[in-house]
Order: structure tokens, then C-alpha cells, then sequence
């Protein structure tokens, strides 16, 4: 789970208290999102149909791999 970011210290305090100390850990990851992907979240967020995030979302170009 995700919480904001001013909470996340609120949440993490809870489960010691109701858990043990010993029983919580933080756990982090960090994720990336392809521009494509970002494009296509973002219209879906804001409500545009799925063909127009399609369409929006293939005028970025495609992305080059990192490790050639």
C-alpha cells in the first residue's frame, strides 16, 4: 500500500504501536512509468476516452532501449 507522504510516519507509528516494533518494516520501491504509459494514465485519470489517450499516446516517440 501507498500512503501520502505527510501520513506515511502516522501510519508507520500505528503498526508498531498495534504490531510490535519488531513485527513492522518499511519496505521501498521506486517505479518508473514509460511516457506512453504516463500519457495514457493521465487522459484516464482526467476522464478522455480511451481512444483519444491512444491517440495522444502514440505521438510520443518510442523510447530507446537504455542497454544496447
Amino acid at each position: 500500500m501507498d500512503f501520502a507522504d505527510n501520513r506515511r510516519d502516522d501510519v508507520i507509528n500505528y503498526t508498531r504501536q498495534k504490531y510490535g516494533k519488531d513485527n513492522v518494516a518499511q519496505i521501498g520501491t521506486f517505479g518508473t512509468m514509460m511516457a506512453r504509459g504516463a500519457c495514457r494514465d493521465v487522459a484516464r485519470a482526467m476522464g478522455y476516452p480511451l481512444p483519444l489517450a491512444d491517440k495522444i499516446a502514440k505521438l510520443v516517440p518510442m523510447a530507446r532501449k537504455a542497454f544496447q
